[in-house]
């Protein structure tokens, strides 16, 4: 059994679970969940509550739970989704089954008691250490009432001042607030308002939702750490998966205007939209999400073109029976005949017909028996 107790690892183990890390992360975009799985579990050995690898879990799961409502996946898809899901079910039953085993010996010794003071025993601890963890252990309630809603206040609009993070430290001396409980306040706080941050520009479509750049800037705005992030980002996924939409729309257009009026005319017709303003930040949120279908413009003023978008789609076993459509004002017989012929599924003309797209957008939604390709 791993040593839940312990609080530092040697550098041996430290460079080991980095090691393992990088591989899930190559597994996970190589859509290899089982595999990547198996080295979040070694991880978990070590070190149960690494943020990181626990992001990592999330993102599988919400991988695998938008791979699973599609069809005309490949065979392989299809078999590593079951896999994981019977993987995922066989290990809810063990834990069970190790309670029932535990509690079932102590009422056949007739303990009743005690079968109920040990079932209790985790749950106690673990409420304790939850408590600890948002209040402040040893800390008086008011006080650190006050100190959260001092630093909220601070750290509201970005990164404060100087001036202000001195007054921030003379309130935190005069609450008698320990310098471990005012940082672990720190932290959720700066957490929670870039978790807020990062969700509004998410689901507005800003054309630079996506960006490195664009989420650099907020991080740092927000002192936020690259663990962090991706513990946020994974709670963020979470919440995308309880949304009832008819589906995730990737755009990709490098018309400002044209992107954030498609997008609000999409999101008005109940589809999420992740918009990017070149292929890019099209490819940069297929690291984050796999969407539903993707509609992107075929020539960009720089860059790569459409056709590598499409081409990549096509050849990542996670996206490659996603729907593709473009978009361009002209689109002549022979690029037509060329896009059809690769699989391109539909062309949209512009300036855009929106009750024929959000038709075009339904249909290609709609269940199918499969692809040829």
């Amino acid at each position: 059994m791993p040593d839940t107790t312990r609080s530092s690892f040697t550098n041996t183990e430290k460079m080991q679970i980095a090691d393992w890390l990088r591989e899930v992360d190559k597994l996970i975009r190589a859509a290899r969940y089982l595999a990547a799985d198996g080295f979040l579990q070694k991880i978990f050995n070590v070190d149960p509550d690494n943020e990181l690898a626990v992001s990592y879990q999330d993102r599988i799961q919400f991988l695998i739970k938008q791979l699973s409502q599609r069809t005309g996946l490949s065979k392989d898809i299809e078999a590593e989704i079951r896999k994981y899901a019977e993987l995922l079910r066989q290990r809810r039953l063990n834990q069970t089954s190790s309670l029932l085993v535990t509690a079932q010996r102590l009422l056949d010794r007739g303990d009743v008691n005690k079968a109920y003071a040990d079932a209790s025993k985790a749950l106690v601890h673990r409420l304790t250490e939850l408590q600890k963890r948002h209040s402040g252990s040893g800390q008086d309630p008011d006080n650190v009432f006050k100190f959260r809603s001092f630093v909220w206040d601070t750290w509201q609009k970005g990164r404060p001042s100087e001036i202000q993070l001195g007054t921030l430290q003379k309130v935190q001396r005069e609450l008698r607030i320990e310098e471990e409980a005012a940082k672990q306040i720190e932290r959720e706080v700066k957490n929670r308002l870039y978790r807020e941050a990062l969700n509004e520009v998410w689901q507005t479509g800003g054309i630079s939702a996506f960006t490195v750049d664009k989420v650099e800037e907020l991080r740092s705005a927000f002192g936020v750490a690259r663990a962090d992030h991706l513990v946020v980002e994974s709670t963020l996924l979470r919440e995308v998966r309880k949304n009832r939409v008819r589906g995730t729309v990737l755009v990709v257009e490098d018309n400002e205007k044209s992107l954030l009026e498609l997008a609000q005319i999409l999101r008005s017709n109940s589809f999420a939209v992740i918009a990017a303003a070149n292929v890019e930040e099209g490819l940069a949120t297929l690291e984050t999400v796999s969407p539903d279908i993707v509609l992107s413009e075929i020539n960009f003023q720089s860059g790569p073109a459409g056709f590598d978008l499409f081409e990549f789609i096509r050849a990542t076993p996670a996206t490659q029976q996603t729907p593709f459509l473009f978009m361009s004002s002209e689109v002549d017989r022979t690029t037509r005949i060329i896009g059809k012929r690769l699989g391109v599924d539909d062309f949209v003309l512009k300036p855009i017909d929106y009750e024929l797209l959000i038709g075009t957008l339904t249909g290609q939604l709609l269940p199918r028996t499969g692809r040829t390709g």
